[in-house]
Formats: structure tokens, C-alpha cells, sequence
């Protein structure tokens, strides 16, 4: 196991995981933002290097203190060899089994080994998954070869034009982290609003504030890049209030050169929907999460 340090380890890591888009754009996403300041204080650790065949990227040791805290024990991984890295997983310098955390990948293929580790391990596994979509803009400059007539969507999209007195555009403020949290699938509990009020603090977000001055519909990313925990409150829905909001994040985040992608729901159609309307581009692979709970 060896743990890449340094700028220019992580530049060429960075340049070298482009050779596998779309099945490493998690890990590639992730490996952006360490080299722009690296805000989460994660770290990268492969098997071998240069040329690596599995890489894991997770939070520094002293960032992983609960135990219980799955948001903030996640792991990122991309392998080149999927059905031969149980092994290198398996290394407790590498992944801590005996905590609740998350694995986030784009392979599929990682999912028998991941569930032998975890029997291995006497713990529990739950597998979810999402259709997975590439910004149109950061397909065109990082995978060209996966655009095409029939999967680029719509040019010429725009921001929904809103009702200027009722609604302002704003950022989110660590204040709202408890209405985020309250609509997000994945969250509704402590540790979960522990990570988002992270992710407000960190990294930019969009929302439209309502009259009586509190967010209705938001969006934010998270420290892998994606762009996700998007929500409107219900009595607001129906409007466009979140197409709107994307339209916003998009080119906001576009202009400051990030790399942008999302999941969307299997059984979301409404979300299905809207992202037919924006300029996603759908991937060949899923967004795979598997939540491992030791026993």
C-alpha cells in the first residue's frame, strides 16, 4: 500500500485516471479537488505506483474519530482489476471494516468483492444504485468519444424566468443545513446535517429563497465534485424552481473550470425528467453505493 503525496503525485494521478472516464470520473472528481486545496483532508492510496491497478481515496485518520459517522467514512474507488483486488481492500490500513462507512464507485463489477469483504468481516451491506450523467460541457472536454446525437441533450437551455419578488437567488448558509437535511434521501439524522453544514461551508451551493426569506429549492456538491442533495420544498414544486437552480450551478460551476456530474434515482421519474431537460449526458455505468454496517 503506498499513499501518494505531494502536488505533483496527484497531478498525475489526476491526468492518469482521464485514461478510464466514465468508470473513474468518481475518484477523478475527487482527486480534482484535492489538488485544488484538498478542503476535506482526504488522501489517496493505491497498490502500487505509477502504475497502479486499485486506488482508494478516504478521509485522513484523524478525520474517521465516530465510528458511527458512514458521511464522513467514505471511500472513493476505482480499480483497473476489479476481480483481483480483494486482497489490497482487505488491509486495514486501507479500509476500516470495523466502522460504519460508505463505498461510492461507477463499477459495478466491485460488487461481489465488496460483499465477501463485509461477509468476511461478519457486517451487514446495502447496495444502492442510480443511472449516472456527465455535464454535457465536461463531456465534451474530458470523454468526446461518449457524445453523440442520440445521448447529448438539448443546447440552449436557460435558467426558468422566476417571479423576481417572490424569489432570490442566494447561496445556502450553514443556518439552512437542517432543511437540507430534512428533504436529502440519504440523510434526516445528526451526522448526516454534520456533513452537509461541510459541504456548505466548503464548497459553493445555489438556492432560491421564498418570501418569508428561508431556501424553497437548492442544489449543492459534495467533496467528490457531483452535484447532488437538490431538493424543493413541496408547497413550491411543480414551478421549475430546480431546473432554474441547475441551469445556475451549471454555468456558475462550468466558468470555474469543474469537473461536473450527478446521479439521479432509478425510481425518481420526476427527476428523470427534469434531467432530460438539462444538458446531461447519460453514462454507460451506474453510481454505485454500498453502505457496510459490522455487526
Amino acid at each position: 500500500m503506498l499513499y501518494l503525496q505531494g502536488l505533483q503525485q496527484l497531478q498525475l494521478l489526476e491526468k492518469s485516471l482521464l485514461k478510464h472516464l466514465p468508470e473513474s470520473l468518481k475518484v477523478y472528481g475527487t482527486v480534482f479537488h484535492m489538488n485544488q486545496g484538498n478542503p476535506f483532508k482526504l488522501k489517496a492510496l493505491v497498490d502500487k505506483w505509477p502504475d497502479f491497478n486499485t486506488l482508494v481515496i478516504r478521509p485522513e485518520e484523524q478525520e474517521m474519530t465516530d465510528d458511527l459517522d458512514h458521511y464522513t467514512n467514505t471511500y472513493q474507488i476505482f480499480s483497473k482489476d476489479p476481480k483481483n483486488c480483494q486482497e489490497f481492500l482487505s488491509s486495514p490500513e486501507v479500509i476500516n471494516w470495523k466502522q460504519h462507512l460508505q463505498i461510492q464507485s461507477l463499477q459495478d463489477s466491485l460488487d461481489k468483492v465488496i460483499k465477501n469483504l463485509v461477509a468476511v468481516h461478519l457486517g451487514q451491506v446495502k447496495h444502492t444504485q442510480c443511472f449516472l450523467y456527465l455535464i454535457q460541457d465536461t463531456a465534451k472536454k474530458l470523454t468526446p468519444s461518449l457524445l453523440d446525437r442520440k445521448n447529448s441533450s438539448p443546447n440552449g437551455y436557460k435558467p426558468k424566468s422566476l417571479n423576481q419578488e417572490m424569489f432570490k437567488p442566494a447561496s445556502l448558509d450553514i443556518t439552512h443545513a437542517a432543511l437540507v437535511n430534512k428533504f436529502w434521501y440519504f440523510g434526516g439524522n445528526e451526522r448526516s446535517q454534520r456533513f452537509i453544514e461541510r459541504c456548505i461551508r466548503t464548497f459553493p451551493s445555489f438556492c432560491l429563497l421564498g418570501p418569508e426569506g428561508t431556501p424553497v429549492s437548492w442544489s449543492m456538491m459534495d467533496q467528490t465534485g457531483e452535484m447532488r442533495i437538490g431538493a424543493t420544498v413541496p408547497e413550491y414544486r411543480g414551478q421549475g424552481l430546480l431546473y432554474h437552480i441547475a441551469c445556475c450551478q451549471i454555468q456558475t460551476l462550468e466558468k470555474l473550470g469543474f469537473p461536473m456530474y450527478a446521479h439521479v434515482s432509478k425510481v425518481n421519474h420526476m427527476a428523470q425528467r427534469l434531467s432530460s431537460r438539462l444538458p446531461y449526458v447519460p453514462m454507460p455505468c451506474d453510481w454505485n453505493q454500498w453502505n457496510c454496517v459490522p455487526l
